[in-house]
């Protein structure tokens, strides 16, 4: 057997599935390197730009219907800014608190949240979790955003709270308990 010559018709099969094996490792290439790239735009913090604003109330924000306003159009003495994700466990963990952070403080403070994902899957989180401050698309400007607010490492969740000065005073990467935010958004008010 080991001397024998291989026939036409193993040869066409040996050589289809030479084929088939080349086109899916091209394809698995191709899709793998158009998601991984999605997702290092959302995670991964990237050399600042020109888009970045002079100041840091003209910071752009594009609501779940695609309106756009400014970091300045928010009136409160203190802004809550946390980056999150529905599919960033911590970040679920972390959401209830920050609900509770809103309601404790009213209009003393405002939560914002920057959220990596689909319209959809944000806004199903939302409604599940019954958030009561608002989040607002990141994906488009990641960039600017993790310079901006220093989330140096492009870490999911990261909080940065801005004081009345519209200065920002505090940061913290990874998940953040009430505790520590009613700590730090005391000192500011």
């Amino acid at each position: 057997m080991a001397g024998k010559p291989l026939d036409r018709k193993t040869w066409i099969a040996l050589i289809v599935s030479l084929l088939s094996l080349l086109a899916g490792i091209a394809l698995f290439q191709f899709s793998s390197s158009r998601f991984n790239q999605a997702d290092i735009k959302s995670v991964q913090p990237l050399p600042v730009q020109s888009e970045t604003p002079a100041s840091l109330m003209a910071i752009p924000l594009i609501d779940l219907k695609g309106v756009s306003q400014t970091l300045g159009d928010w009136k409160q003495p203190v802004l809550v800014i946390n980056f999150w994700a529905p599919w960033c466990v911590p970040c679920r963990r972390e959401v209830p608190d920050l609900i509770a952070l809103q309601r404790e403080y009213d209009e003393r403070i405002q939560v914002i949240g920057l959220a990596f994902d689909s319209v959809e899957n944000i806004e199903s989180f939302a409604e599940e979790y019954q958030m009561n401050y608002p989040s607002y698309l990141a994906n488009q400007h990641i960039q600017m955003y993790s310079a901006v607010f220093q989330n140096k490492s492009g870490a999911l969740p990261f909080t940065a709270i801005i004081d009345r000065n519209r200065k920002i005073e505090y940061t913290h990467t990874g998940i953040i308990s009430l505790q520590a935010l009613r700590q730090q958004v005391s000192k500011l008010l």
